[in-house]
């Protein structure tokens, strides 16, 4: 019995350790799960706030980009940005424009606007949401560096909290984004914005010119008329193409008909990669830069000189830009413009009635030089940039006998002139990409302006001419000489956008085969929507307004820790 007895005692006391062992064993698991859920639930409000982190900048840019940007398009005066300047208000500029209809506003306080954005539903298996704030201050007083042009700097940071509502307490984890910059600038829209523009799009004769396979425009395409279209396939449009009649013309194999629609069946089919508006409001050509503002720019305050080229100047400094003038209707004494290079600035040489001068900029020292071939040679402190110092001007009273060259890689340059001005060669960017054609990233700007007359493509320009600048002709056409004659020139290339009045020929067609001329391939310079622009270049009535891109700059986030 006592034996008995001993492994009853034994056997007990096994079991108490066993009992005791698996005890502290599911403990340890049970402490192990805890451990690792409040691991899953940290992580998963982690990932929440940085959720709020990337919705609060995505707001940001929404709000910038689209919102400000569309009510800044619905502004006329000028007074409106400046008193933001004046009064060293930039925060009142992001309150009264950047929401749209039914957003909430920045709310403005002790020097900074701050926008609070909460969660949407969140389809996930996660049960939580996160908060997101975006403190927004002034990055120094806001200014006006030139004419309609308002510059607005910034510096944020925007803060999440993530919760996970599974446990009790929240599970809660905030981040925060290391403080970044950016800046808007606001200013009187111009026209270089337009790939194409045209008052009536026909010749002034009244001739249909019909967009046809040769036809591409990769940037905003307008008229106050109708276009017409040829072929299947016709033209192709990468951007908004707007006219102001309700109906579009196609060629329908000869008979051309009218149509409310963006292709006519099979038999006329153009491609549009964005929007087909019909009916849009009519944009006037007009604007509050003029001819004779941009000849005061020229000349510098000076009186006008007599006929010859000429760089307005004290004796000492540059005064205006570059003037040249000669006798309206005797085409003779046409200028001959070519632009040429240095690494230092540009280079043009001018020819009329027989007089050669060589105009050298050097950015490098501030000074213009002025040879007169077989003559003497001057030098004046500053460069040929008119008043307002925008850029270089070129201005003639006179028709342009032939424009060619190239544009300094460092130059902003516009070419105006009272009549026609003549395209006679290759007319390119120093920097540029080949392929896809574009000129982002470069500084080289090309406007060339004829106020009362046409630009034209010579009879002297290459097959396949290459042009790269922003055309306008406000009372004319951008058209070919001899459109219509000869054999088919290749396509005519232009690196811009053309605003005219009329639309003019650039080459004929039978049926999808190009007889004469050249065909035309518009590549759009995106560059003209994110604020670049010729110097002195027409303006429209509206504002428009645009970031300086580094809200799309890498940026850094901390876990703040709790």
């Amino acid at each position: 019995m006592n034996k008995k007895g001993v492994v009853l005692i034994i056997s007990m006391v096994i079991m108490a350790v066993l009992l005791v062992l698996t005890g502290v064993y599911f403990t340890g698991l049970m402490t192990e799960k805890r451990a690792t859920d409040r691991q899953e639930f940290v992580l998963q409000a982690l990932n929440l706030a940085e959720a709020g982190a990337n919705h609060g900048l995505s707001e940001l840019r929404e709000r910038i980009r689209t919102d400000l940007k569309s009510k800044v398009a619905t502004v006329h005066l000028a007074s409106v940005f400046s008193g933001y300047v004046t009064t060293v208000n930039p925060l009142g500029l992001l309150r009264d424009y950047a929401y749209a209809a039914g957003d909430t506003q920045f709310s403005v306080a002790a020097g900074k606007a701050t926008l609070t954005l909460a969660s949407p539903s969140l389809d996930t298996a996660v049960a939580g949401n996160y908060t997101a704030t975006i403190t927004i201050e002034a990055n120094g007083a806001p200014t006006n560096p030139s004419g309609e042009v308002y510059l607005f700097p910034y510096k944020f940071s925007i803060e999440s909290i993530g919760s996970v509502t599974r446990t009790t307490p929240n599970t809660s984890k905030t981040t925060r984004l290391v403080q970044g910059t950016f800046s808007i600038t606001t200013r009187r829209d111009t026209f270089a914005k337009f790939a194409l523009f045209t008052s009536h799009h026909g010749t002034p004769s009244g001739t249909t010119v019909w967009f046809t396979a040769n036809t591409n425009f990769t940037g905003p395409v307008h008229t106050n008329e109708r276009f017409s279209f040829a072929n299947n396939p016709s033209a192709h449009f990468t951007e908004d193409v707007a006219q102001h009649q309700n109906t579009a013309r196609y060629y329908n194999n000869g008979w051309s008909t009218l149509l409310d629609s963006d292709h006519n069946a099979a038999i006329d089919v153009p491609v549009f990669e964005k929007t087909f508006e019909r009916g849009y409001d009519i944009i006037t050509l007009t604007s509050s830069i003029t001819q004779t503002d941009l000849k005061n720019q020229a000349l510098g305050g000076i009186a006008e000189p007599g006929n010859g080229i000429s760089v307005p100047n004290d004796g000492t400094n540059v005064l205006g830009g570059i003037y040249i003038r000669g006798n309206q209707g005797n085409h003779s004494d046409d200028p001959q413009i070519t632009m040429g290079t240095t690494v230092d600035g540009p280079v043009y040489t001018i020819l009329r009635d027989g007089v050669t001068k060589i105009v050298t900029v050097n950015y490098t020292t501030n000074q213009t030089t002025v040879q007169t071939v077989s003559g003497s040679t001057d030098t004046y402190q500053g460069i040929p940039d008119g008043l307002g110092n925008e850029g270089i001007l070129i201005y003639t009273n006179d028709d342009v006998g032939s424009l060619s060259g190239v544009v300094q890689q460092a130059s902003n340059v516009t070419v105006s002139a009272e009549r026609d001005i003549v395209i006679g060669g290759n007319l390119t960017y120093q920097q540029y990409s080949a392929s896809p054609l574009n000129a982002d990233g470069y500084t080289n700007v090309l406007g060339i302006l004829s106020w009362g007359g046409d630009v034209r493509v010579g009879t002297s320009a290459p097959d396949d001419v290459q042009i790269h600048g922003v055309v306008m002709a406000p009372h004319g056409v951008f058209r070919v000489d001899d459109y219509n004659q000869d054999s088919p020139r290749g396509v005519a290339t232009l690196l811009g956008g053309a605003i005219t009045d009329f639309y003019g020929a650039f080459g004929t067609f039978s049926g999808s085969t190009p007889t004469h001329g050249y065909g035309r391939n518009f590549v759009y310079d995106d560059r003209m929507m994110h604020g670049t622009t010729p110097p002195y270049f027409p303006y429209l009535s509206n504002f428009v307004s645009f970031d300086d891109g580094k809200l799309d700059q890498k940026l850094v986030w901390q876990d703040k820790g709790v």
